[in-house]
């Protein structure tokens, strides 16, 4: 693989710190569930005395360097320290089925329908395991097609990986997410939360099959199927998806930073063959063993809506630093998971890209800086 060092353009820019010091402050406070992050916050200081006169602005007192300012906006452009993973031009450095995953137009493209459907497949970067690190990249979606990114996942096949989940919902609380719920999907929610952070019960179960947008033609049940398999479009000459041997190389579980082109999951936290939806878009969740809270509420649906850009390339940003995993989309943060589940909790592993249901799935400028 060919270790590409990016470059500073101009662009758009993400001031991450401004999000995640609430994070933070979460952590410093013992994860208060039962409050708002704002109420979480310490009583504001007196402001400190202005600086001497002839000191310059940006001094140990200042706005600037070590002042009260805070961080940097992230110029998302700015590919300085950062290792392409995509070249641009083919799948060099990336492993799956080629029937299914091609380039286009300087994207990593597949393009399930009914005449061709996939079920749900995987390609799988070969670089290696990554543990704490932040990635970016630019997707976009048409008709309904359903994918997003592994990160710290595993291949199923494997049979020396040293934590392999327990089975889904066998670790936490699972029910159906208020989201999805209200879409009309099959998808299992990860958090049943009541107002104020307290989790409800929920019977555990299996995935239930897809909603609307799944394809036609289901294939053999695995890793992440439960996203696919429903009602779907028809089509004259419905095609069969690759069974599960012909998959199996490259399934995999894990998180994911999830894609959705009618924008009901984007961004939210997905697992892969664990628990399922474990943090909505628009949540802050923290995952102990046996239950999921909401923590706090980001944005609701309507102001979701306002940042996708449907049917067009959407900016997003995954940072993944020890426990806490943040999904950003357009400058925006959508989610936060806070897993403090040891049969779950994963430090490290692959990266892969994920697709099912029918429709376009389009993935271009990938960047990778790791953190430890």
């Amino acid at each position: 693989m060919t270790t590409v060092v990016g470059r500073k353009d101009a662009g758009t820019s993400m001031n991450i710190m401004s999000t995640l010091r609430p994070i933070l402050l979460l952590v410093s406070c013992g994860w208060a569930a039962a409050a708002s992050l704002d109420a979480q916050q310490a009583p504001t200081a007196p402001p400190p005395a202005p600086p001497p006169a002839e000191q310059a602005p940006g001094g140990p007192t200042g706005r600037g360097r070590g002042g009260r300012g805070g961080g940097t906006p992230l110029d998302y452009a700015d590919n300085e320290g950062w290792v392409s993973l995509f070249n641009g031009q083919n799948l060099n450095g990336w492993d799956g089925d080629p029937r299914y995953w091609s380039v286009k137009d300087e994207a990593i493209v597949a393009e399930p329908s009914c005449e061709k459907p996939t079920g749900t497949i995987y390609l799988v970067w070969q670089g290696g395991e990554v543990g704490d690190f932040m990635l970016k990249f630019e997707s976009k979606g048409t008709g309904n097609v359903n994918g997003g990114i592994q990160y710290r996942s595993y291949l199923t096949a494997d049979n020396n990986v040293p934590l392999k989940y327990p089975g889904r919902g066998g670790g936490g609380t699972l029910g159906r997410a208020a989201g999805a719920a209200a879409a009309g999907d099959g998808r299992l929610g990860g958090t049943a939360a009541a107002p104020g952070g307290t989790p409800t019960p929920a019977a555990a179960s299996p995935p239930a099959p897809g909603g609307a947008g799944a394809q036609a033609a289901p294939g053999p049940g695995g890793p992440g199927s439960g996203r696919g398999g429903g009602r779907g479009p028809q089509c004259a000459n419905p095609g069969t998806p690759p069974t599960a041997s012909e998959r199996a190389k490259w399934d995999m579980a894990g998180p994911q930073i999830d894609f959705d082109a009618n924008n009901t999951f984007t961004a939210m936290y997905y697992e892969q063959a664990g628990r399922g939806i474990a943090a909505t878009p628009g949540q802050i969740v923290l995952a102990e063993p046996g239950r999921r809270t909401v923590l706090s509420t980001i944005a609701d649906k309507a102001t979701l809506d306002s940042w996708f850009k449907k049917e067009d390339f959407n900016q997003f940003l995954l940072v993944a630093k020890g426990h806490t995993l943040l999904s950003y989309m357009n400058g925006h943060l959508i989610s936060v998971f806070i897993d403090n589940d040891p049969s779950y909790f994963r430090a490290s592993g692959k990266i892969g890209l994920e697709v099912e249901s029918t429709g376009g799935y389009y993935t271009k400028n990938i960047w990778l800086k790791r953190l430890n």
